[in-house]
């Protein structure tokens, strides 16, 4: 058993990183999450199995960058405290940069 595991992991230690690395991302497992990759998977391609895909994920990567931006706005909102500027004189909605 040792010596087998020993030949395993020889031969994940003789891959180029960068191997290993293209690999994921080309099963789409580890592709940046803002979509720029999304050309690297493999079934997306033309000749692939689900060409219409890479369309299909930018959409997807709009909608949630639009709902994101949405969400982001009223956490900044909520997260304005209206009774602060009687505490302390700072007129808090000023500081809002929109």
């Amino acid at each position: 058993m040792d010596v087998n595991l020993q030949r395993i992991v020889d031969a994940w230690d003789s891959l180029p990183k960068e191997l290993i690395t293209r690999s994921f991302k080309v099963c789409g497992i580890s592709n940046a999450v803002d979509g720029s990759e999304g050309d690297l998977i493999h079934c997306f391609k033309p000749e692939g199995s689900c060409p219409e895909g890479r369309r299909l994920l930018a959409n997807e990567h709009s909608k949630l960058s639009a709902s994101s931006a949405v969400s982001d706005l009223v956490d900044l909102v909520e997260e304005i405290d209206l009774d602060q500027d009687d505490v302390n004189g700072y007129v808090s909605d000023e500081s809002l940069e929109l």
